[in-house]
């Protein structure tokens, strides 16, 4: 296990997984009352993760290559989609009997298509969503062509193709989808993306904000969060300027929707005085949100205050949280996932997984 702090978080070591031999089942019950966690790992897992016993529940052997590591749980908490092949295909499976029901490719011909983290499926199931750039592969050049937004339907299986497509702007990474159907986009603005009318229009403004005394803020948004409890949030940094135009400091702040009720916030609410990659408000209490990566922070929101931060045995790149809001799992990087107490941030354990997670982040439901 490694120990020590790293402290480039643009760099994680390889951490090699323990000897355990993790086998895929045919098909697995889930238990009830405990929360389940779904994510990624190399080179082409899908794994189910029992939170209150700490284990490993099933691992499905997929058809697609580990890249970059996107993956989104259906809100039925059946099945989940990953991001394959270098960003050019997307794959569904069954998560309790590792079952493939869903495969469509973002290229065709000599157009490749590619997406980053673009991923999102319906509230009833039913649609998968996504956003990727294109290029045409000719002889002699590449060019840029303009990138998509398409829709899928899960039942047209193993040979799915769009259902919609057209035309988005440059730049967005991420999308997810709100109680009553809206389909968010975040990039260089946050969007509204409309399947039916074709329309996207932009719901607030982050380049090119015109925020008085704040530079343009920076902001990236990598990893697929929130969606079941309820949470689109993204980090971005600014700096603040006094009435002479000098720097008097810099701000992290957030982009966020509340996907149960579609309220949209924008706000700074602390120094930058460390590094996080993601953020994620609390399913109960929305003041309160956890951010990681080589330290992990509560912060209360309303009163721009850190309530309380630990630093990490490594860098985690995803932050998310039980259904209840009583604990935090922390993934992404290397090979485990950490379990910490919401309340007081200690720690309560880890789940050693089968090959590290790099980008994937985690998907968390509750099973009633």
């Amino acid at each position: 296990m490694l120990n020590n702090r790293l402290k480039n978080g643009l760099l994680c070591t390889l951490l090699i997984a323990s000897s355990s031999v993790f086998l895929s089942a045919d098909e697995i019950k889930l238990k009830p009352n405990r929360d389940y966690i779904v994510t990624e790992t190399r080179p082409n897992n899908i794994v189910l993760i029992d939170a209150k016993e700490k284990k490993v529940a099933n691992t499905c052997k997929i058809d697609e290559r580990f890249s970059p590591g996107g993956i989104v749980l259906a809100p039925n908490n059946k099945y989940a989609f990953v991001i394959g092949g270098y960003g050019e295909e997307i794959g569904g499976y069954d998560i309790t009997t590792c079952k493939k029901v869903f495969h469509a490719n973002l290229t065709k011909d000599n157009i490749k298509g590619q997406t980053l983290a673009g991923l999102a499926v319906s509230e009833d199931s039913k649609k998968v969503y996504t956003i990727y750039n294109r290029t045409k592969m000719e002889t002699d050049r590449y060019t840029v062509l303009s990138p998509m937004f398409s829709s899928f339907n899960v039942s047209d299986g193993v040979n799915a193709k769009p259902v919609t497509s057209f035309k988005i702007p440059r730049q967005m990474t991420l999308i997810s989808v709100a109680k009553d159907g809206t389909i968010y986009g975040i990039g260089s603005a946050l969007y509204t993306i409309n399947p039916k009318t074709k329309e996207v229009k932009v719901a607030k403004k982050i380049l090119n904000w015109g925020k008085k005394d704040y530079s343009d803020p920076d902001s990236a948004g990598n990893y697929i969060l929130g969606q079941q409890q309820g949470d689109f949030s993204t980090l971005y940094y600014a700096e603040k300027y006094d009435k002479e135009g000098k720097d008097i400091g810099w701000y992290w702040g957030v982009t966020s929707v509340d996907l149960n009720t579609n309220k949209i916030e924008q706000f700074e609410f602390t120094d930058y005085e460390t590094l996080m990659f993601t953020i994620m408000r609390s399913p109960v209490d929305r003041n309160i949100a956890f951010g990681s990566l080589n330290d992990l922070t509560k912060f209360d929101l309303k009163n721009k205050k850190v309530l309380k931060r630990v630093v990490l045995d490594h860098t985690y790149y995803s932050v998310a949280f039980s259904l209840d809001a009583k604990k935090v799992y922390l993934g992404s990087c290397l090979n485990d996932i950490a379990i910490y107490s919401a309340d007081k941030l200690e720690k309560l354990g880890n789940v050693y997984l089968p090959g590290d997670m790099g980008s994937a982040a985690l998907q968390v439901f509750h099973n009633n």
